[in-house]
């Protein structure tokens, strides 16, 4: 079965060359008044200068003609203390450098945290530096010491051109405004203005790096800009096969009164859904409808991994399910690896994504995959190979491939294998010596 195709479009709003259309919502993320500069063409900004210089000095190193002669001193700015996919990245990205011996600063900006890695990592930098929101870089590191900064988050891109001589490397790792998600035109939280600040900042001259082919493929087609492809990671030795966890759960939802808290009885299927239930773009009303089609021909043992309790917007849909949804809430990182083990499929339901890290911890875990094909698992997952794919909001062909996958022990088995096997291809020894 082939991959989802996707059409070529133009749009007049944006530089005059062929794209391929690769945006969930809508053909541009272009409006009036986006926040890109009038008028804008490829070649003519000091970005593309940036971006030209980068991928030359890129190119060498990869060719062995640009050879590293000492360590570097290099500075993370940490955007938040959420456990995402994006913030595990970089916090694994502090851990490999030290480890090589570069000096890395961890930075995060905050009136209320002590430290600038999060509280749910043991990893520790070589200089953990809290810039308070009134202080810029300079005021708690000294700039000059500084080689180069990584940012995860393009809010913070345009303070760092100030003050701080050390060029600026922008690690894509996709958000709704990249993704044209319809939330960006709202007025509330101010997301129209940050949909506006993401135009203007990708029109600066900080060098970009992208997580997946499809966040590389948008920052091309929309903004002109050349970026480098810095993908995602999974610890292997801490993600792999093993038995179900017998973890207590956090709570169980929709469960009959005389249903346990156990390990799923003889010929029940369990299926692991992981993702904070708040999002809308995580789909979780596409796997609801998925799990309660299937739970009538097979019945099933549902474990979510989550966030946050599933909000209200979601309890209609779960009561009317039917289905035994067990959760483990905001468990500790130190657990996680063991409740993605034993299961018999992993569902992923999101409507897009930059990458999709439950999935890749999944594969590394021997999980056979379900997933929909939105856009950044096209990096590492293969329709028929190492997961089963459908359209996202495919409701009918997620059913097809979710009961295929636990009815059927040879495609289970093969997928298992393949999906370990993707899994070591992205180990963060593997990403750091591509």
């Amino acid at each position: 079965m082939d991959m989802l195709k996707v059409e070529s479009t133009r749009s007049t709003h944006r530089s005059l060359y062929e794209r391929q259309h690769v945006l969930p919502y809508g053909d541009t993320l272009h409006l009036a008044e986006c926040g890109c500069p009038d008028n804008w063409s490829k070649k003519t900004r000091a970005a593309d200068l940036v971006d030209m210089l980068f991928q030359q000095a890129f190119n060498r190193y990869q060719q062995g003609t640009l050879l590293p002669c000492r360590h570097l001193t290099i500075a993370y700015m940490l955007p938040h203390h959420n456990v995402t996919g994006g913030m595990k990245c970089l916090v694994e990205h502090v851990k490999l450098l030290t480890c090589r011996g570069h000096t890395v600063i961890a930075v995060h900006r905050s009136d209320t945290a002590n430290t600038a890695m999060p509280p749910w990592t043991d990893i520790k930098p070589s200089v953990d530096v809290v810039c308070r929101l009134h202080q810029r870089l300079g005021d708690v590191y000294p700039a000059s010491k500084i080689d180069v900064v990584v940012v995860g988050i393009f809010h913070q891109v345009a303070e760092l051109l100030v003050g701080v001589a050390a060029p600026v490397l922008y690690w894509e790792q996709g958000h709704e405004w990249l993704f044209g998600d319809p939330v960006r035109s709202q007025v509330q939280h101010n997301y129209r203005k940050q949909d506006q600040l993401f135009h203007m900042v990708m029109h600066l001259p900080v060098a970009v790096a992208a997580v997946s082919e499809a966040v590389q493929s948008i920052l091309t087609q929309e903004f002109g800009r050349t970026s480098t492809i810095i993908p995602n990671s999974v610890d292997c030795d801490r993600f792999r096969p093993g038995p179900l966890s017998s973890h207590p759960y956090t709570a169980i939802l929709t469960a009959p009164a005389n249903e346990g808290c156990g390990h799923p009885k003889a010929g029940v299927r369990s299926v692991l859904l992981v993702g904070n239930p708040s999002l809308h773009l995580k789909g979780f009303d596409v796997a609801i409808s998925v799990l309660a089609a299937v739970n009538q021909v097979v019945p099933l043992h549902i474990t979510w991994v989550c966030q946050t309790q599933p909000t209200a917007a979601l309890v209609p849909a779960l009561l009317a399910s039917g289905l035994r949804i067990h959760l483990h809430v905001n468990p500790p990182q130190d657990i996680l690896p063991e409740l993605y083990c034993g299961h018999d499929a992993f569902l992923f339901s999101s409507r897009y994504e930059a990458w999709g890290m439950p999935v890749l911890e999944a594969m590394a875990a021997g999980l056979p995959v379900v997933a929909t094909a939105c856009l950044g698992l096209d990096t590492f997952a293969r329709h028929g190979m190492n997961a089963l794919l459908a359209a996202p909001q495919d409701v009918m062909g997620m059913v097809r491939n979710l009961y295929l996958v636990l009815t059927n022990e040879q495609v289970r088995c093969q997928l298992q294998m393949n999906a370990r096997q993707t899994a070591e291809q992205f180990t963060p020894v593997a990403i750091a010596e591509r």
